[in-house]
């Protein structure tokens, strides 16, 4: 019975995942875990305005959309800003 009850509680968290996911939006960690970049660099990209970034409201958090990101790394390859 306890398998059961740990296996729908595991159900009940996937689907928040995907659709954090299914947005397309990211937390600095997130990223990080997709780039061979240290967080450094990310923060340096941002200040540029090399990379674009949404902060969110009355925090200090900062999320990234992944295609916008995918984009400004394919610009900035190619000698563009």
């Amino acid at each position: 019975m306890a398998l059961m009850e740990a296996e729908a509680q595991t159900v009940q968290t996937k689907p928040a995942e995907t659709e954090r996911f299914a947005s397309g939006f990211l937390s600095e960690a997130e990223l990080l875990k997709r780039l061979p970049v240290c967080r450094r660099t990310l923060t340096s990209w941002r200040r540029r305005g090399q990379i674009p970034f949404v902060r969110l409201p009355g925090s200090r958090r900062v999320i990234y959309h992944w295609q916008s990101i995918e984009a400004a790394l394919l610009r900035m390859q190619q000698g563009e800003r």
